[in-house]
């Protein structure tokens, strides 16, 4: 009797130990499957996040600035717009003096043919004459002036229509729509590609990007990480064409492209006014020296 309480206890603390053992290995994998998950928690998740909010706040920031460009831009253009209203105006009222001396040309020409004697008409005609073609230098001047002013705002609008367009696709979360670039490595492992192009080509994380190769589209990347000349991208599961794997060169592309602005009109130059003609003085009677010509 002894000896069979002694086996079955024995079996007991047999059974006892085997099942404490087994219990042990799987608390141990518990453990390290545990920390595992921190590790990838504290390595790598973490930093990702990190440097995702870190690329958010500077897109924010650059986002920003440019909108405050473009609004100083805006003031420009309005400045410059005032400065050819107002020579415009100038070119109206010396424009309305020609005439007005111009006028005053044709009555004094009147004159000369009632009159014997034109020595003094004359010199007072010469002198309205050299003022009448400095009036004309003066238009020509502000003509000039004012078509590069109208030069300069096309310019300025074009510049101002730059910024609205890259606005419009980063707002909606596009990559620029002119962006050209291609994969330059791949990392299988981690389902990830990178691309010599970052934000200052256009490139805006979050958007989704096209692998093109041979003018079709293979599959579609998400952007990730965006620094100054480089970004990394996700592949979208279930994009990737069939019997199809992705290779270093393959062409990028944004996946939606945005409408091109319209330029803005040509600038239309202002004509120069014609100067008039000087009026033809009546010839003098050729027997009389002394009433030849007062212009030889």
């Amino acid at each position: 009797m002894q000896t069979t309480l002694g086996i079955l206890t024995a079996l007991a603390l047999a059974v006892s130990a085997f099942l404490g053992y087994k219990n042990m290995e799987q608390y141990k994998a518990q453990i390290q499957v545990r920390q595992a998950e921190e590790y990838k928690r504290d390595k790598v998740l973490r930093p990702r996040l990190k440097l995702t909010l870190e690329e958010r706040d500077q897109t924010r920031i650059a986002k920003e600035e440019q909108q405050k460009a473009a609004s100083g831009k805006a003031d420009e253009v309005v400045a410059q717009q005032k400065k050819l209203d107002e020579l415009k105006r100038d070119i109206a009222a010396k424009e309305d003096k020609v005439r007005e001396q111009k006028a005053s040309i044709d009555a004094l020409t009147e004159k000369l043919k009632e009159l014997g004697d034109v020595t003094e008409l004359a010199t007072k005609l010469r002198r309205m004459n050299q003022e009448l073609v400095q009036l004309q230098s003066d238009i020509d001047q502000t003509t000039t002036k004012l078509n590069n002013l109208i030069a300069e705002k096309n310019r300025t609008a074009a510049v101002i229509a730059g910024y609205e367009e890259e606005n419009a696709w980063r707002n909606a979360n596009l990559s620029n729509p002119k962006l050209d670039t291609r994969i330059s490595s791949i990392y299988d492992t981690y389902g990830f590609v990178t691309l010599p192009a970052g934000n200052t080509s256009g490139v805006v994380g979050g958007s989704s990007l096209d692998v093109v190769r041979d003018g079709e589209v293979i599959a579609k990347l998400l952007v990730k990480t965006v620094e100054a000349s480089t970004a990394a991208a996700e592949l979208i599961p279930g994009s990737l064409r069939a019997d199809t794997v992705l290779m270093v060169g393959d062409k990028i592309r944004a996946s939606a492209a945005s409408k091109p602005t319209t330029p803005p009109p040509a600038p239309t130059p202002v004509a120069p006014v014609e100067a008039a003609a000087p009026a033809t003085q009546p010839a003098a009677p050729a027997a009389d020296p002394a009433d030849a010509d007062p212009f030889q």
